[in-house]
């Protein structure tokens, strides 16, 4: 089950868009969207609106005017992490700005709800705001004008930040590393998700198992502990092959470019799909890792029949010591889980040297999006109100009842505030405490259209069981996927 939703790939260049979306986006550029007043208040807000500046008629926190009732109607993907989070920060902003209040439509569904009314080409009928996904991507969409950028958030001081900013305030690597389309954050993030390696953190201190391995040295020795039990040290979903990157994905190739002394080459290069990918030493290396693992027998031979849930279930069950997953696996298994199980986190040091750092991948999303054909004054509150979900009490909400990371690095600093983050999430966040992590996405700055690209992708995903069971040789794989992607790039650039 995917409890993340809002987040999306990083595209400069778009190749090709779909008819039917392309002809949707031409309808709506019908109507000019006013200039949005983004000048700074001088404590930090968005300006004064349609020219209120007496200090009695405005909000002292974001000049704006307190005398105008706004309306906000919000599109709201009613996910894994129910409803709960946002009734509560619409509350507590209504309370806070009484001025404003929302209408709001709760739907598993929005994307689709989303998708109809930009076919319609009513902006007037459109949502304010609306997270969950958009029907053809993000980037036709903002190509053609219609969502409002959020990039500016980035600089506003937190209602309660101490004078801090976002920036400021937002996890270490989660500002560089947020998705955005042409360099523009246009949702901006209240929720984070991270992944890697999911234990059974009872069974590991009964066996005496290290919980938090320094080096690649330590953690194969990890592995070998828990084999010589008799138990499967790491496990994932054949069927869903790419969830081993969770734990060894695009944020080692970082990992070992820093090791290199070549990260600097290596994010350019990644970004920007300058050649070579497959073939580049990180890569090489990441693979081959896992190769040598699997001929070590680290990986549960049955593993191309599992699906997630049951990949999962072999750590609950205590047959596997470790899953390839991320923190929602707590909500995910909630069911399933006994009481008294208590979930830990670790992500695989590629370094042999203590102290390196870790990287470890973070998601983050379930911001709103906001659409630009809107009166001023209203794409203003609906930015104040995306300000305003980063607020602590609404941060507590979202661990508490969404079973999610909270996007501040200053949450945990209050024992109380901290122990509501349910135990997976909680252990990524004690993990972060003891080691030298950055969080990466792996995004990237250009998108592939041409056909090439998914056949090169294609290649790799289907030789994952085999290379990590120890079966196939990665090299040859690298070789074709390389080839293929060549041929995406060279086939991009024409």
């Amino acid at each position: 089950m995917r409890l993340f939703q809002g987040g999306f790939p990083v595209a400069k260049k778009i190749k090709a868009v779909s008819i039917t979306v392309a002809v949707a986006m031409l309808a709506l550029m019908s109507a000019a969207c006013g200039k949005t007043d983004d000048k700074p208040a001088a404590d930090g807000g968005q300006g004064t609106a349609n020219g209120a500046n007496a200090s009695n008629s405005v909000y002292p926190e974001n000049g704006l005017p307190k005398d105008q009732k706004v309306t906000l109607k919000v599109g709201f993907f009613e996910s894994g992490m129910g409803r709960e989070w946002f009734d509560s920060a619409m509350d507590s902003f209504k309370k806070k700005f009484p001025n404003v209040s929302f209408e709001v439509v709760y739907s598993p569904k929005i994307d689709t709800i989303v998708g109809t009314k930009i076919s319609a080409g009513n902006d007037q009928d459109m949502f304010d705001l609306f997270s969950g996904g958009i029907p053809g991507g993000v980037e036709p969409v903002v190509a053609a004008g219609k969502l409002e950028p959020q990039e500016d958030l980035w600089d506003r001081k937190a209602y309660d930040g101490n004078g801090k900013t976002l920036k400021e305030l937002a996890l270490d690597g989660e500002y560089a590393s947020a998705p955005r389309v042409q360099g523009k954050t246009y949702a901006l993030p209240v929720a984070g998700t991270s992944a890697g390696l999911l234990y059974d953190k009872n069974l590991f201190a009964k066996n005496g198992w290290n919980e938090n391995p320094k080096t690649w040295e330590e953690f194969l020795k990890l592995c070998e502990d828990i084999k010589a039990k008799g138990i499967v040290p790491i496990t994932f979903p054949g069927q869903y092959p790419t969830y081993l990157d969770n734990a060894f994905g695009a944020w080692k190739l970082f990992e070992l470019a820093e090791i290199n002394n070549n990260l600097k080459k290596f994010e350019d290069d990644f970004r920007n799909f300058k050649l070579p990918q497959h073939l580049s030493s990180e890569s090489v290396e990441r693979w081959k890792r896992i190769y040598e693992m699997g001929k070590k027998g680290y990986f549960p031979e049955g593993v191309a029949a599992l699906n997630h849930t049951q990949s999962q279930m072999q750590v609950v069950q205590g047959k596997a010591a470790m899953v390839a997953t991320g923190t929602w696996v707590q909500n995910e298994m909630k069911d399933s889980t006994p009481k008294d199980f208590k979930w830990g986190f670790m992500a695989v040091p590629m370094s042999s040297k203590p102290g390196s750092t870790v990287y470890v991948r973070l998601s983050a999303g379930n911001g709103n999006y906001i659409w630009a054909a809107k009166p001023d004054l209203n794409k203003k509150w609906a930015k104040e109100f995306n300000v305003w979900l980063w607020n602590l009490d609404v941060q507590t909400v979202i661990a508490d009842k969404g079973g999610m990371l909270p996007v501040r690095k200053d949450f945990s600093d209050d024992p109380a505030r901290a122990s509501k983050i349910q135990d997976a999430p909680k252990a990524m966040y004690d993990y972060m405490k003891t080691n030298k992590v950055m969080l990466e996405s792996g995004f990237r700055n250009v998108s592939l259209s041409d056909p090439a690209y998914q056949q090169s992708t294609k290649v790799i995903t289907e030789a994952i069981t085999q290379i990590a069971l120890g079966k196939q040789d990665p090299m040859p794989i690298l070789q074709e996927a390389e080839a293929l992607l060549k041929k995406a790039i060279e086939a991009q650039a024409k």
